[in-house]
Formats: structure tokens, sequence, C-alpha cells
């Protein structure tokens, strides 16, 4: 009934960009279809939810993490349709759209960490910049670049409030317009690929 219903309705997903306190992401190695490679720690929203509460009971059974809603911040949106899912039957694929919201963890709850080997593989904290320069999904390049917007927008609000001068803005401003680099369109040079599916997917980046 699930794979009907995935056949005819856009899924709501709630994704995280968690950081810990170097700056460093998050990244899961992720084992099932849709994605099954190096991707967010999230996954579907569930009826009456908000994105906070759907990342605080979904970091509970992925990362054994208590987290309350409030903590998480949001970012952005993507709007992903996927060649394959995990449902039968399986090359019907899906249509996400997800909200990508932000936590920082603390270094105790980096260290409290456990991964759901039913979903992920193995995971990593990676920089900002590993994620930009690199083969990674061009949705979490994407994501990554509102984390980096959104760090700067705050630095810029924080300047203004503190009476800095021109200058001290407008340098601000700059790194704002380039962290926002809108993605490149087309056929993506990355590819989905997991040789224990046998899969071996290609990625098309549109803007609309």
């Amino acid at each position: 009934e699930y794979g009907v219903a995935l056949d005819n309705f856009v899924k709501g997903c709630s994704d995280m960009l968690i950081t810990n306190s170097k700056g460093q992401i998050l990244t899961g190695k992720r084992v099932v279809h849709p994605q099954p490679d190096w991707w967010f720690v999230g996954g579907r929203m569930m009826p009456g939810e908000s994105p906070g509460a759907s990342c605080s009971r979904l970091l509970k059974r992925e990362l054994s993490l208590t987290i309350a809603p409030e903590r998480f911040r949001p970012l952005c949106f993507n709007s992903m349709v996927w060649g394959m899912r995990e449902q039968e039957p399986k090359t019907n694929g899906t249509c996400d759209l997800n909200i990508v919201l932000t936590v920082q963890f603390s270094d105790e709850e980096v260290a409290q960490v456990v991964l759901d080997p039913k979903e992920y593989a193995d995971s990593k904290w990676v920089a900002p910049s590993e994620i930009l320069d690199n083969a990674y999904h061009p949705a979490l390049q994407c994501s990554v670049r509102a984390l980096l917007s959104s760090q700067k927008m705050m630095d810029l609000r924080k300047l203004v409030e503190s009476g800095a001068n021109d200058a001290q803005v407008a340098a601000v401003a700059k790194q704002l317009v380039s962290a926002a680099a809108e993605p490149q369109l087309g056929i993506s040079n990355y590819r989905v690929r997991n040789e224990q599916l046998a899969y071996d997917g290609q990625v098309l980046v549109s803007k609309w």
C-alpha cells in the first residue's frame, strides 16, 4: 500500500545539516535507496509534525540522540525526483520535497552518536569545503551553500547591530554573495554509485 501511495504523491522529508564545534558537517553513508551514498541524516515527515519535531524524532531513531525540536533552524528546501526507491516496485522511483534544517551538536553529543545500521554503513565529519569541492550530491552541496549563507547573514546582522563601519559590513556582504552562488545546472559530474546494490545513477540539476 505504501508503494501505491508513493506512486501518487510527493513525500515530505526533513533532513539535517548537523555541525560540530569545529564547523564540520556530519554525513552518513546510506545503504538503502533512493540515495545509497553520502547524504543527510533525516527522512520522512509524519502527518501533523513540524519540521523540527520530525528532525527530533529522526535523530532519536537514526543516531540514538534526544535533541529538542526548538534547537533546529531552517535553511532551505530541495525538490528531488529519484529513479529508485526501497519499496516495491523499486524502479518506480519516488518524488521528495526535503526541508533542510541545521543544528549544532555539543562535543558530548558528538561522542554519543550511534548510527542505525539499517540505514547507514558509515559516517564522517567533513568541512563544508570538502562537500562543495568534491563528488557529493548536488542537493547536499546546495544545502551546504545555504548553511554558509545563513552563517554569513548572521555575521552581517551582528556587524550592523554593533555599529561596524561600512568597510567591515561590505566585506562580509561580499562573502555572503559568494557563499550564495547558484548551482551548476544540467547533468552533474556526480553519480550515485553503490556496488552492493549494483546501482549507478545519473543526476540532473534544474532550477525549477
